[in-house]
């Protein structure tokens, strides 16, 4: 009996380890298989698109009816200041952060390339993008990217993704052309297809558009107010056919894009006269629409992205990791 009582006692604790290790290994096993935690919804805008103008005072595109229309429905900077002259080193900042010292060269609108390391990142190593290029030569089925300084009407220095080693090399199918001659080309057509469905076709959460030097009303260089009248018409066309907005209240008429910021900005103000201001304007359904006097820059507009992300700054100790986050504008 006694024998028989001993064995039960045993064969009791052999179950009882069995069922704690069998606990502890499911527990294990659903730990390690757990999903992982979901990245922070983004705080006011899904994804943002930034438009880049050529060469402009604040004091000439405010006077322009079109320009002073989209200020009144959207958030306007009147001190906004543009980082350098000329164009280049303010595009490199707008995508990393820092133009890299390229505005202490003698020709300081020749494009670089620069190398794939952890100090020449930009916005796209930390969320998707697309740097869409009017008249870019490059086909979708190239295997390499185009990297001459220009072609026609296309220019390489405003298109700032392609002066990264890491961008030329592994992403630059990500550098999309537009053919501006073709009412269904891929800018539009990506638009179109997020608006009819946008979990099937959804757009990256940043996007920078490169108008052509027309467009763009760099040229002619040395008209202005010739080049301003160009790319207001161009901007009109842009927004009201390409991404269906309401011209009365520069808001989109499609639900999907509700969560789209739309940045118009220019690179550069017309020459050295002080103060430097340039024309900037948020539009979307986040914003409310106001004037804001702060000093702000390209630095500041990009902290503000990263910190709709949740994203820390690109540079730690300079450019948009001293810039201030643009507050107070959304609804």
């Amino acid at each position: 009996m006694q024998f028989f009582l001993r064995c039960h006692r045993r064969f009791v604790l052999s179950v009882i380890w069995f069922c704690s290790l069998s606990s502890l290994s499911i527990l294990s096993f659903a730990q390690s298989t757990s999903a992982p935690t979901p990245a922070p919804k983004p705080k006011h805008f899904d994804h943002v698109l930034v438009v880049v103008l050529e060469n402009q005072d604040y004091d000439s595109a405010i006077q322009s009816d079109f320009f002073k229309s989209l200020a009144a429905k959207g958030v306007s900077f009147t001190n906004f200041g543009n980082l350098y002259h000329h164009s280049y080193p303010n595009y490199l900042a707008m995508i990393a952060g820092s133009d890299f010292d390229t505005h202490n060269r003698f020709n300081n609108d020749r494009q670089v390339n620069l190398n794939d390391d952890s100090e020449h990142r930009t916005i796209g190593d930390l969320v998707n993008w697309k740097n869409y290029a009017e008249d870019y030569p490059a086909k979708p089925s190239d295997s390499t990217p185009f990297l001459a300084s220009g072609s026609g009407r296309y220019t390489r220095k405003h298109v700032p993704f392609l002066s990264f080693h890491a961008v030329q090399s592994k992403t630059f199918h990500n550098v999309v052309g537009v053919d501006t001659q073709d009412k269904n080309n891929a800018f539009v057509a990506d638009i179109r297809a997020f608006i009819a469905d946008p979990q099937k076709h959804p757009l990256p959460e940043y996007m920078f558009y490169s108008p052509n030097l027309d467009d763009d009303g760099h040229d002619p260089i040395f008209n202005p107010q010739k080049g301003l009248r160009k790319s207001s018409d161009w901007l009109y066309n842009f927004l009201t056919s390409w991404l269906n907005f309401d011209p009365t209240t520069w808001l989109p008429k499609d639900d999907a894009l509700k969560r789209t910021l739309v940045v118009i900005t220019y690179d550069e103000s017309e020459g050295n006269k002080k103060p430097e201001r340039i024309y900037t304007v948020f539009l979307g359904d986040m914003v409310k629409p106001q004037e804001v006097s702060t000093a702000v820059n390209h630095y500041s507009v990009l902290r503000t992205i990263e910190d709709n992300f949740s994203l820390e700054p690109l540079r730690r100790d300079s450019g948009d990791g001293v810039a201030q986050v643009i507050t107070g504008i959304w609804k």
